[in-house]
């Protein structure tokens, strides 16, 4: 049988299919979307009969590979298949699952998709070990191998004694290697949370909110609100880039869908998202946008990103680098690129563009003059007239050249 495919023109990624609470991870090549599933359209109520594996290697294109049926594990057929995630270890792959509000549970496999059998027969969870509701688990492993589960509700949706738990896992992945203790935090959490390391730093996020902390176990300050969602979400890092998988309400609160976000993170620790991209989504651009924001890349080598004078991001290049831009639409009639840039070198910087990855024929080559100090008003256009013809569809390879100092690019736009 084949498996679904959708290929995805903005946000949401996968529509009207009830695909929610994602929790995205990188399994060898390919993005895994672990999601709930809304069943009905026109449910007043949450109605989760089961739970869905997508995948991606572009983030554009989404195949179906999985559905997870509960009637598999110890929980039997059951219409509360609330929020799930999954992690690999030990060369498997582990799926944790909520039974309502009550338990969470562990099922393994061999494959990201499956099939995966419950690993105990019974709640790695059962909702006796804490004061707050055992359910809504995220799973992060460290960069010592050390894997956590974070789980939970809050006090405001549970009363005195909720909140948001953290135990570390044996190497099995299957059973707790201490005792459950709470996550401190200074502003009561919002929904389910997730746990990542972003820039050195351990995030708890829970909806659009996040906290930061120097410890894995806490505790944690709150930082803010990124606006993308004010439900389920978790933040994944590819190619360089990061990225923020969030709920979209779709229909209502009761039938939703999953959108993608790219994130860029300030030195201070705080996140930021592009409401233009929380409704256009990732992976594919318009050559009649106004402007393509250069922190929008998909693939990146030898750049960091950094907070531009006056507002957003810039992406730096400090000698060589290379930035990939796909799927680039509506091409027709486009005749020349322009980029916002400036360069602190004296002897400036150059962008060369090409369409293919060999990078053997460019379509434009820009230079940047240098001699700037990095402030507003160093910034200049660059318009550029294209050596030939824009495919549609193009994938864009800027390649980034520069020495003795920092050439930073804020976006480019198509004349």
């Amino acid at each position: 049988m084949s498996q679904p495919v959708v290929t995805a023109t903005k946000n949401p990624i996968i529509p009207r299919r009830g695909v929610c609470d994602p929790h995205m991870h990188l399994f060898g090549d390919r993005v895994y979307l672990f999601a709930g599933h809304d069943a009905d359209p026109s449910a007043t109520d949450y109605s989760t009969h089961d739970w869905l594996v997508w995948s991606s290697d572009d983030l554009v294109t989404w195949r179906q590979d999985a559905t997870i049926d509960p009637a598999n594990f110890f929980t039997g057929p059951i219409d509360c298949a609330w929020a799930c995630d999954a992690a690999a270890a030990n060369g498997r792959y582990y799926f944790y699952f909520s039974h309502g509000n009550f338990s969470t549970g562990v099922a393994v496999a061999d494959r990201p998709e499956g099939p995966y059998t419950d690993a105990l027969g019974r709640p790695l969870l059962d909702g006796t070990l804490t004061p707050t509701r055992e359910y809504d688990p995220a799973v992060f492993i460290d960069d010592d191998s050390a894997a956590y589960i974070v789980f939970g509700g809050p006090a405001w949706a549970y009363g005195e004694g909720a909140g948001y738990f953290i135990a570390r896992l044996n190497d099995d992945m299957i059973s707790l290697a201490e005792q459950p203790r709470r996550l401190e935090l200074d502003q009561e959490g919002d929904d389910k949370a997730s746990l990542n390391k972003i820039g050195g730093r351990y995030y708890l996020t829970h909806g659009s909110n996040y906290a930061i902390s120097d410890d894995v176990y806490g505790p944690y300050r709150f930082m803010g609100n990124t606006g993308a969602s004010g439900d389920h979400g978790s933040y994944f890092e590819w190619n360089g880039q990061l990225f923020n998988a969030f709920t979209v309400f779709e229909r209502s609160m009761n039938y939703r869908a999953t959108g993608i976000c790219y994130v860029h993170q300030s030195p201070d620790g705080q996140l930021s998202v592009d409401p233009v991209i929380v409704e256009y989504g990732v992976g594919h651009y318009d050559a009649r946008w106004n402007k393509i924001e250069a922190e929008w890349f998909m693939a990146a080598t030898g750049i960091h990103k950094a907070v531009n004078p006056l507002h957003g991001f810039d992406v730096v290049c400090d000698d060589t680098a290379q930035l990939v831009y796909p799927h680039v639409h509506d091409t027709d009639g486009v005749t020349g690129i322009s980029f916002f840039a400036t360069c602190s070198s004296p002897e400036g910087g150059r962008i060369t563009v090409y369409d293919s990855a060999d990078r053997t024929d460019p379509i434009a080559v820009c230079d940047i003059a240098g001699g700037r100090e990095t402030s507003w008003g160093s910034y200049r256009m660059a318009p550029t007239p294209l050596l030939r013809a824009l495919r549609e569809d193009a994938t864009l390879y800027l390649a980034l050249e520069t020495s003795g100092g920092e050439l930073r690019v804020d976006f480019f736009t198509f004349f």
